[in-house]
């Protein structure tokens, strides 16, 4: 299997120095069909498949499949469509991607989780009438060695989920009530979105048949996207009961939830339950990877501490989260599906083509950001005379929250509650890392930390 993988490998990596050469000497070829788009080696019926499955070359290499689609087929590959899973475009050249995105409509169409847009059409009842202070008591979570007893990421979702809450609803959930039973609506919601999103990698995101045939893995996702969704009305049904029962107010203290429940109740229902599944995870996993940077640097953290303690500024508070996200990205990248046939780097995208630009590899990359693999907050405040400055990059590469009508919605109120978040701890703990990095693994569109979670929460 090892030959044959280096072979397929090989060969392609051999028709990319062909298209680069092209491309270098300046000769023009006509416009090709997207089947010959370089990619894996495709097979009759089963695809290209075996590269995914145990043994193939792709296998369980999500956090790396960037990377390796790049450095082995160029700028644009074609991964085939096979078992419900739709043909799909990576582009690594950030000016024709943008190019793309601008020559689509002005609303443009972003795929979403096709299990998920189901169980909502056929499932979901919209007619169900039913300052994050110091956001949570870190200091007595604490075991001997000042490290988190509980589980980190956990608790940064219930962190999370409350601040999101307050923000949506105009009132706290009391997820970070310290007599917080397992039990309880906020913890059942937090472990229900968790498997939601597991199962929406293996239904969009794997091969499956359940768009044809009621698959074992159909049935368990439409119930625990029911869960969920249960759990998710809970606090939008008492949000709503108190609505019905509280005086007018003016609209600077209102929630997002009433100031668009006054207007369409559906769209508020819809939204308030799109922020909660899609802002917190999110969230929670950035802040971790902020954490952990700023751990293992403690230089920058000592100079951050000293901003934050100073109240005058919060420059290099932004220009950390940044750096943060450019280093571990929750999401790989920016998707579109085309409205139009388009033409792109002598290959012609059909119609209805998932295109995916791959900013998790381009922020890795040192044309694009030098010393890419550094911790380096001072790349996005420096002068524009310096090397590392952000704006000598593509402005297309870096793009966490999306690109134009499509970015994403939550994106002020994830500024503010990672902003909140990071200066609060960093203000009151020194924070250290013992042992390696942490490793990452992807689920569904999603980056995540894997345990442990080895940080030390110091007092100062």
């Amino acid at each position: 299997m090892y030959k044959l993988n280096r072979f397929f490998i090989l060969r392609k990596t051999l028709n990319r120095q062909k298209y680069l050469s092209t491309i270098v000497n300046g000769v023009e070829e006509p416009i090709k069909p997207w089947k010959k788009i370089p990619g894996p080696l495709s097979l009759p019926i089963i695809g290209q498949i075996l590269h995914f499955l145990p043994g193939g070359w792709l296998h369980k290499r999500s956090i790396e499949l960037q990377q390796l689609l790049y450095e082995n087929y160029g700028p644009i590959v074609r991964l085939d469509g096979n078992l419900g899973f739709p043909p799909i475009t990576f582009l690594f050249d950030p000016e024709a991607a943008i190019t793309l995105f601008r020559k689509e409509e002005s609303l443009p169409f972003r795929p979403g989780f096709e299990s998920l847009v189901y169980h909502r059409k056929h499932f979901y009842n919209k007619n169900v009438d039913d300052s994050c202070g110091v956001l949570f008591e870190l200091k007595s979570k604490r075991n001997k060695q000042n490290m988190i007893e509980t589980n980190l990421f956990n608790e940064l979702n219930l962190w999370a989920l409350e601040s999101t809450g307050l923000v949506t609803f105009g009132e706290r959930l009391n997820c970070l009530d310290p007599n917080l039973s397992n039990n309880s609506p906020a913890m059942k919601l937090i472990k229900t979105q968790q498997e939601s999103l597991c199962m929406i990698e293996k239904l969009d995101f794997q091969p499956s048949l359940w768009k044809y045939i009621t698959t074992p893995a159909y049935k368990k996702g439409i119930k625990t996207f029911d869960d969920n969704l249960r759990y998710t009305w809970f606090f939008i049904d008492r949000a709503i009961q108190k609505l019905k029962s509280k005086e007018d107010t003016s609209d600077e203290i209102k929630g997002i939830f009433e100031k668009i429940f006054k207007i369409d109740r559906d769209v508020a229902v819809t939204l308030a339950n799109d922020l909660i599944l899609a802002g917190v995870d999110t969230s929670a996993n950035t802040s971790l990877g902020i954490l952990y940077h700023l751990a293992a640097n403690l230089e920058k953290q000592n100079k951050l501490r000293e901003e934050v303690l100073s109240k005058q500024t919060s420059t290099y508070l932004k220009a950390c989260i940044k750096e943060g996200m450019r280093l571990y990205p929750v999401v790989g990248g920016n998707f579109r599906k085309t409205m139009k046939e388009h033409e792109v780097l002598g290959y012609r995208i059909p119609k209805n083509m998932v295109i995916i630009l791959g900013n998790q590899y381009l922020c890795s990359v040192e044309d694009q950001f030098p010393q890419p693999s550094e911790f380096i907050p001072e790349r996005w405040i420096v002068d524009k005379n310096n090397p590392l400055y952000y704006g000598n990059a593509h402005p297309f590469a870096y793009a966490p929250f999306g690109f134009g009508v499509r970015s994403c919605v939550g994106r002020r109120i994830a500024d503010l509650q990672i902003e909140m978040l990071i200066s609060k701890i960093v203000e009151n703990f020194k924070l250290d890392w013992i042992g390696p990095p942490p490793k990452r693994t992807r689920r569904s569109t999603l980056n995540y930390i894997l345990e442990p979670y080895n940080l030390v929460f110091n007092d100062i």
